[in-house]
């Protein structure tokens, strides 16, 4: 039986964890970790126990990368942070709402929602914490293996996929969903911008990768590019009408 934050394969070097709320994604490279996303508050316990599945120590983890400041995705990195020591990286645009330093927005677009949701929701953002790089479109994660940032604002301003060559697989957090089998952009309820964030989708059609890792949905394995092209196809199809 599966446990709670076992790792789940989905490539050599390529796992994920179901932790709170949120999965996160563990790249693995010789002796050095790079962990994308944080989880909820409460992911720490179980992220650390899936690096030990994994053969990784705390100290292995040389960078926690972020792809977009909603809490689901930051509120356990605090705590893993403060575990691992590792170095925080997220997009510029994002950097101030995951330090505390600028107002952290809710998610819900709906102000009736996002009214009753607010005190709950700065709760669970918790503390802030310093990015310690600012990351740009295009840049290269200090990692061993390469790993580079695909900038596609629209979820939040600084949302970023994570795209890794070698292992043909772009991780991109919520910028995508898979509700039922089938690949659709942003949860509009929950989505800053939505016409940016369907047209972001267009920045990862020129890259080669075959897999896609979600934050909360399994991953795709299978034709993942193929599904992208015909996902940016119909969107562009619809806005067209």
């Amino acid at each position: 039986m599966l446990r709670f934050g076992s790792p789940i394969r989905v490539a050599p070097g390529l796992d994920q964890l179901k932790a709170v709320a949120s999965r996160v994604t563990i790249v693995t490279a010789g002796e050095n970790a790079l962990i994308i996303d944080a989880g909820a508050k409460g992911s720490t316990p179980i992220v650390l126990w899936g690096l030990e599945a994994l053969g990784f120590a705390p100290e292995q983890v040389a960078v926690i990368a972020v792809t977009h400041h909603h809490p689901d995705h930051t509120g356990g990195l605090p705590r893993l942070s403060q575990a691992t020591g590792a170095r925080i990286a997220a997009h510029r645009l994002d950097a101030g709402v995951i330090a505390g330093t600028e107002p952290r927005p809710d998610p819900y677009q709906n102000e009736f929602v996002a009214g009753v949701t607010r005190p709950i929701v700065r709760a669970l953002y918790g503390e802030g914490v310093e990015v310690d790089t600012p990351l740009e479109d295009g840049e290269v994660l200090p990692f061993e293996e390469e790993v580079r940032v695909v900038h596609t604002p629209g979820h939040t301003p600084g949302s970023t996929c994570y795209y890794i060559p070698s292992m043909g697989a772009v991780v991109v957090g919520d910028a995508m969903q898979r509700r039922f089998g089938r690949l659709g952009p942003a949860a509009e309820k929950v989505t800053a911008d939505n016409r940016m964030a369907r047209e972001s989708l267009e920045r990862l059609l020129p890259l080669d990768f075959h897999t896609i890792c979600f934050s909360h949905y399994p991953p795709l394995t299978e034709n993942a590019h193929r599904e992208l092209e015909r996902l940016v196809e119909s969107v562009a199809a619809a806005e067209s009408r």
